[in-house]
């Protein structure tokens, strides 16, 4: 039996820090957002992005040079809005639900593949669709009130599906292509995404189309605790994903879906039914077969 791989391990800690930091991102945009709207609050991630990636790039420890400018802009414009209707989520329904929501985004990465890069999705893959959608049914329910485009269970479902798009074109970036152009950095995937991200959240906090609500020095405090653990958590994830099967690695990100509704139960009050946790279990098992069922390196290849 060969001896485990001291980087691997290393690197699996490290998705549990990533994961961890993003419950932690997700848990400060819900109390911010008690006055404060989602689409500002995804600003100021993004804003925190940008500022990040620009100083690393000036200090020559971030390589920025973009050459498949159409599926950087597709993983920015995508991305920025699966950003905003997350954070809108969170305005909405509970932080755990939210995020459960929203982390449903593999099986529709697997589709956005397969739709858009011939990426044919392995047999086991496709038992987690039907699987993942009855379990986000009993999450959302079947009430009129939730069918609304505005309303939050809508919104999380939202998110997930752009985000399945947005990762999908990181995978046509970061690939590579016979007799192509060289794949795009990591720092340039993510870049884009901040930086485009930022552009699309623009209208919603500038007149005429939208405000800017003052942050108290407290709310300050929440919206860059928000910035920072993205960002942090994005770096973690992105150096352990070098090191990881996707088996592996699917599995471990999905902490961040369990310390997200956890988190809500304990600091937030959140009520967790039997309906609930019910709906909870089955679409984490379906997006487990997704991370089971996926090619060694894939996930590895589509995070920034």
């Amino acid at each position: 039996m060969s001896a485990p791989d001291p980087k691997a391990r290393r690197a699996a800690m490290g998705l549990v820090v990533s994961s961890t930091l993003f419950s932690i991102m997700a848990v400060l945009a819900k109390v911010a957002s008690r006055r404060i709207p989602g689409t500002e609050a995804a600003f100021v991630r993004f804003a925190t992005g940008v500022a990040v990636t620009g100083a690393l790039w000036a200090a020559g420890r971030a390589e920025l040079r973009p050459r498949r400018w159409g599926w950087l802009v597709a993983r920015g414009l995508f991305g920025g809005t699966a950003v905003v209707a997350y954070f809108s989520a969170l305005q909405r329904v509970s932080v755990g639900e939210a995020t459960l929501l929203n982390y449903t985004q593999p099986v529709f990465t697997v589709l956005g593949a397969w739709a858009l890069l011939g990426e044919r999705p392995p047999r086991r893959t496709l038992f987690a669709l039907p699987l993942t959608l009855v379990g986000v049914t009993f999450i959302v329910g079947l009430r009129p009130a939730d069918l609304r485009v505005e309303a939050g269970p809508l919104l999380g479902l939202l998110s997930a599906m752009l985000s399945g798009v947005a990762v999908t074109s990181i995978r046509a970036a970061r690939r590579h292509v016979p007799d192509g152009p060289p794949p795009e950095t990591a720092w340039s995937v993510f870049f884009s995404f901040t930086a485009l991200g930022l552009v699309v959240t623009l209208p919603a906090v500038l007149p005429p189309f939208g405000r800017w609500v003052a942050p108290t020095a407290r709310e300050w405090g929440l919206l860059l605790g928000v910035g920072m653990s993205s960002v942090l958590a994005q770096l973690f994830l992105t150096h352990s994903l070098q090191h990881l099967r996707v088996g592996i690695a699917g599995i471990i990100t999905q902490l961040t879906a369990v310390l997200t509704i956890g988190a809500g139960a304990v600091f937030l009050g959140d009520r967790l039914s039997p309906t609930f946790l019910g709906g909870a279990a089955l679409t984490l098992g379906g997006v487990a077969l997704v991370a089971l069922g996926s090619p060694v390196r894939f996930l590895g290849r589509l995070r920034p």
